[in-house]
């Protein structure tokens, strides 16, 4: 039953993306301000910080109402600056820096989060502890999930970088650099991976092709960055399998779950909360 719960918000989810921005209820289960968990629709996700500019994210007891965006629409406009920046100053930078980095971004999450060990039954890695007085542990998952995340929002504020080819380490700042715990010693390690990695992929033009093998939305608030309002927005990891940016191949996906939620009725089963 809970799987059929899942899969009906994946639904839900699926077909707010198609159809546009969509407000869903976002509400804390915990965090440390870099990632944590969501209740969003009462399923609950993992999420990272993709806005690094002193917005805040919510907590237990806190919630706030976002717009349920495409990774490649959600990352042009975090804030209202950022908004005017792409969508209004720079707006060729829509169809040539934002498809690339988001290509790159989906990439890094498909990649070096541990999906094939530690994703579980969901594949959205929910069976992890979520309490956030353990996210400092050195943990296979901590690890990786907050290595991720280092690399998700350095890349915030590189508005005009599409070549990745080069030394990466010259402006992507690595959190845990001279961390010297297990936990630092090993996130810092998977960062420096990321960062060869990415360097060489690129120049082989790699990113020009990719798709990305697992669901990620965008839960945005576009206020301007000091209003109250603007929340910090969060990079949804939503799905247990793959969800390309809107296309045919979503568009399939979406009546596939249909169908089988029409099948579940047919069986007599019911959806609950």
């Amino acid at each position: 039953m809970k799987r059929l719960q899942i899969l009906f918000t994946s639904l839900l989810a699926c077909l707010a993306l198609q159809a546009g921005a969509q407000s869903i209820p976002v509400n804390g289960v915990d965090r440390d301000g870099y990632g944590g968990v969501y209740d969003i629709d009462g399923a609950n996700y993992w999420w990272m910080c993709i806005e690094p500019s002193g917005t805040p994210s919510a907590g237990p007891g806190e919630s706030f109402i976002a717009d349920a965006l495409t990774f490649g629409d959600g990352w042009s406009q975090q804030n209202s600056e950022r908004y005017t920046y792409y969508n209004v100053t720079n707006p060729g930078a829509l169809t040539t820096v934002v498809p690339k980095q988001v290509a790159v971004m989906e990439y890094v999450l498909d990649t070096y989060l541990p999906w094939d060990t530690l994703a579980g039954a969901s594949g959205r890695f929910i069976e992890q502890d979520s309490n956030s007085a353990n996210y400092a542990n050195d943990d296979p998952f901590y690890n990786a999930f907050f290595a991720v995340q280092n690399f998700l929002s350095e890349m915030y504020g590189k508005e005009a970088q599409s070549d990745f080819a080069t030394d990466l380490s010259i402006n992507f700042v690595d959190y845990y650099d001279g961390n010297l715990t297990d936990a630092g010693v090993a996130r810092s390690a998977i960062f420096a991976a990321i960062l060869d990695d990415v360097e060489a992929k690129d120049g082989a033009s790699f990113f020009d092709t990719y798709i990305a093998q697992h669901g990620y939305y965008i839960a945005n608030t576009s206020y301007p960055e000091a209003d109250p309002n603007n929340w910090q927005d969060a990079l949804i990891i939503s799905s247990f399998v793959a969800v390309p940016e809107p296309s045919g191949a979503l568009l399939i996906g979406c009546f596939g779950a249909i169908v089988l939620l029409r099948r579940c009725r047919r069986a007599g089963l019911t959806l609950t909360r």
